[in-house]
């Protein structure tokens, strides 16, 4: 029996380590703990969300937000989904740490919810993509938070990353404070095919940190379809955010990855 009580112990210690802390307020963690967050700074998943772009609805009942009901909001994505809603104070400040505060660990705890989202909806892709970052500023930075996401979410779920994209255009203006339209007017035409690899009939996973008004998803879309010939085209609310680009039917949209096929 004792030796039975040591062992049991033993397990314990290798799954549930002591001194192992919360990536953001420095609790201990707990057997109830996950994503590397104690139960204080945890935040449940988003469960009612436009079915569009994936915000988070308020009002029981709702099918689409504001922008996208009747799909009129014209997205180049076919639908995104995202974990968590920024507004909440731990999600943004985990994303801020991530950005902004030299943590990359945090990329791996913030893929493991991503991968628990994809399993839930039952999506399936090809391959993930990434936003990519003009050099100048990953110069800057030193690593690209998106594409650390994408590397953790393709260990957890088996889908290779493709370098897809490249960022054109350097802006100094960070568009984190602008409005819907100023965020079109400075990404527009900013991104680009890289050249590599065909994604034609590929169904591609867009992945980004966070998700706002929609308009980098819009470009990177645009970009991906830009650089298949021929194509029938067509990821947190402020969101760690999916991202899909699939075949268009009528007005229904989707974004939270991308579907490219054969014309």
């Amino acid at each position: 029996m004792r030796a039975f009580e040591i062992l049991k112990k033993a397990i314990s210690g290798i799954l549930y380590p002591e001194g192992v802390t919360c990536a953001l307020c420095g609790n201990e963690l707990g057997k109830s703990s996950r994503y590397g967050l104690c139960p204080d700074c945890s935040v449940p998943f988003i469960v009612q969300r436009c079915e569009k772009c994936g915000t988070a609805l308020m009002q029981s009942g709702r099918k689409y937000c504001d922008r996208c009901v009747g799909g009129k909001d014209g997205h180049e994505f076919v639908m995104a989904r995202a974990p968590f809603p920024y507004a909440r104070d731990c999600v943004k400040r985990l994303v801020w740490k991530l950005k902004y505060y030299n943590s990359p660990y945090c990329a791996k705890l913030m893929a493991e919810p991503m991968a628990e989202l994809l399993r839930s909806l039952g999506w399936n892709a090809d391959v993930i993509a990434y936003v990519p970052m003009h050099p100048k500023k990953l110069a800057k930075r030193r690593y690209n938070q998106s594409k650390l996401l994408a590397g953790h979410l393709s260990d957890l779920t088996g889908i290779p990353v493709a370098d897809a994209l490249i960022k054109t255009t350097y802006a100094k203006q960070s568009a984190a404070s602008l409005g819907r339209e100023d965020r079109r007017k400075l990404l527009d035409n900013t991104f680009a095919p890289s050249g590599g690899k065909s994604l034609k009939g590929k169904t591609v996973l867009l992945v980004d940190d966070v998700f706002t008004t929609g308009a980098t998803a819009d470009e990177c879309a645009k970009a991906l379809k830009a650089g298949i010939r021929p194509y029938v085209c067509h990821e947190h609310r402020r969101q760690d955010s999916y991202l899909r680009t699939g075949r268009r039917k009528g007005d229904q949209a989707a974004h939270a990855y991308a579907r490219i096929v054969n014309g």
